[in-house]
C-alpha cells in the first residue's frame, strides 16, 4: 500500500466517525429515541454520498432540526462538524 492509497483510506475513515458523530449528536437534539438512533445516523452517514465535501451533511442535519424546531443555523453545524472533524482525525493518528 503507497502513501496515497493510505491518506485516502484515513479520509475515508475520518469521514465515516464523524459523519457517525454527527448524526449521534443530531438525533439526540432532536429526541430521537435511543431504539431508532443507529437509523437516524444511518441517514446522516448516507446523505455524505450525495455531492463531495461536507456539505450535504450539514444541509441535511440543518434540515432535520430546523424539522423540529431547532435553527442553529448552517455555520454553527459547520463549526460543530469540524470540531468533531479534528477530533476524529487526532485520534486516528494516535492509533497504531
Amino acid at each position: 500500500m503507497d502513501i496515497q492509497e493510505i491518506e485516502l483510506a484515513t479520509r475515508g475513515q475520518v469521514n465515516a466517525r464523524r459523519n457517525y458523530i454527527m448524526g449521534l449528536w443530531a438525533g439526540r437534539m432532536i429526541g430521537v429515541e435511543a431504539r431508532r438512533l443507529p437509523q437516524y445516523v444511518v441517514t446522516v452517514m448516507q446523505s455524505d454520498y450525495e455531492e463531495p465535501g461536507p456539505g450535504d451533511v450539514v444541509r441535511k442535519i440543518s434540515r432535520d432540526l430546523v424539522a423540529h424546531g431547532i435553527d442553529l443555523g448552517e455555520a454553527e453545524i459547520l463549526r460543530q462538524l469540524k470540531a468533531v472533524e479534528r477530533n476524529v482525525r487526532a485520534e486516528l493518528l494516535a492509533t497504531d
